[in-house]
């Protein structure tokens, strides 16, 4: 609609800035807003198209960024009291991305303190203002499932993009590292870390990602839905990623994969690694120790100003200090074994994708009485260690009327694929048609 000028880049912030009129009060999405900014882009942009002038493909599109991306001369605080008044000089290189394509910085979203933890507060779940929207990239889950921007960014490092996607029932890709320059985020734990976008439709994601972030190819992400999957192989990993999961949610998958079985795919039940406990088990396994490790490393200089930190997760950061650099590399060894044993699994089934939950629960409740609580990492975690490509697809709603998020997995390489993949789901299901009950 912007490309033959049905709608208008400042008629499309107009509807962005009424919608966060409308919910931003009860969804609590934003840390910092610049409407200015996403403003003069979109005259940017509707000049440029009047004039018949080429644009960039998100030319006037607004777009929210969370708040540990730096912005310059917009504050950046990654959520916390230590970073509250910081302003960057520079900006972030993913933000340099979009905004060369024309995109409009509309705010910055919430995060966990630090991305470290799967809750954003004080922001709300869009679907249940009651419940958390998931973390730590739940700012922009909620502004995007909201409608209050069509796109946002978010990072991930143990599921920060999948899980508050699942929870809010938008779509996301976790791809590999390097996808996507990491220049200018402030870290977590640089092994893990991967940037990534958000938005209501698989095919966005898609779209989106067909844009070049850096000099690296950019894989043929596909620009419909794939018609025939016959010989795609879908494992399943029945104990790891299906049994320890709430019934409601797990029927709701499996209905989803039978869109993909329906054009000729197969589902295949798959085991797993031997090392399972030890790769994902909590505090002992390669994601705590790895994590714990690099996040003292990066806080090292902030760490004097302990007081400003909240105790929750001044506590994760100084665990770090409880591991030896000889515990750290055996992590890394096992990390890497993790990785080719799940090579080894999709080459010997023939595998195309990985399929399971996002999410083994609903969302928790919020409760202010108590440090924030967010879904648990272990459905997600998994591909983090492997750095796989991973995505979340609206999958459908349980009994609750919650969103629930399909998650498919696969080798880095086999990135567009996996994304196909999504599209059939979403494009079939059409959740994105459906907006939360705000919203409606």
């Amino acid at each position: 609609m912007l490309a033959n000028r049905t709608l208008s880049a400042r008629e499309l912030l107009a509807d962005c800035l009424r919608r966060i009129y409308l919910a931003e009060p009860s969804i609590q999405a934003f840390v910092t807003q610049t409407p200015d900014l996403a403003a003069a882009a979109a005259d940017r942009a509707d000049r440029a198209r009047a004039a018949g002038t080429a644009v960039g493909a998100l030319a006037g599109v607004p777009v929210a960024l969370k708040d540990v991306f730096r912005t310059k001369g917009v504050r950046t605080t990654a959520g916390s009291q230590v970073l509250a008044t910081y302003v960057p000089q520079e900006n972030s290189a993913a933000w340099g991305w979009l905004e060369a394509a024309g995109a409009g910085l509309l705010g910055k979203t919430t995060t966990h303190e630090f991305a470290y933890g799967t809750t954003s507060g004080p922001t709300a779940n869009p679907w249940d203002l009651r419940r958390s929207p998931g973390g730590s990239s739940g700012g922009s889950a909620a502004a995007v499932a909201g409608r209050m921007v069509p796109i946002a960014l978010g990072t991930d490092t143990g599921g920060s993009l999948r899980i508050p996607a699942a929870a809010c029932g938008v779509s996301t890709l976790r791809s590999p590292r390097g996808r996507i320059p990491l220049y200018g985020v402030i870290p977590l734990s640089p092994s893990f870390d991967v940037a990534g976008p958000m938005a209501r439709r698989m095919l966005d994601i898609s779209l989106l990602m067909r844009v070049p972030a850096g000099p690296a190819a950019v894989p043929a992400y596909p620009l419909d839905a794939p018609q025939d999957l016959s010989g795609v192989r879908i494992g399943l990993p029945t104990a790891m990623s299906w049994e320890p999961v709430d019934d409601q949610i797990a029927t709701v998958c499996r209905r989803a994969l039978d869109l993909l079985v329906a054009r000729g795919a197969e589902l295949v039940k798959i085991g797993h690694p031997p090392n399972t406990e030890a790769v994902l088990a909590k505090s002992t396994g390669v994601f705590d120790t790895v994590t714990g490790h690099e996040a003292r490393q990066v806080h090292d200089a902030l760490i004097t100003d302990s007081h400003l930190y909240t105790p929750q997760v001044l506590e994760r950061v100084r665990s770090g200090e409880q591991v030896s650099p000889e515990r750290y590399a055996e992590a890394l060894v096992l990390r890497a074994r993790w990785e080719s044993d799940w090579r080894t699994i999709i080459a010997t089934h023939r595998l195309d994708a990985i399929a399971h939950p996002t999410l083994d629960a609903a969302p928790p409740l919020l409760d202010g009485t108590r440090p924030p609580e967010g879904p648990a990492l272990r459905q997600s975690l998994p591909w983090s260690i492997a750095d796989f490509a991973a995505l979340s697809v609206p999958a459908g709603f349980d009994h609750r009327g919650l969103p629930v998020g399909l998650s498919l997995a696969g080798l880095p390489e086999r990135e567009a694929e996996l994304v196909g993949l999504g599209v059939v789901i979403d494009e079939e299901l059409e959740l994105w048609r459906s907006g939360p009950p705000l919203m409606r």
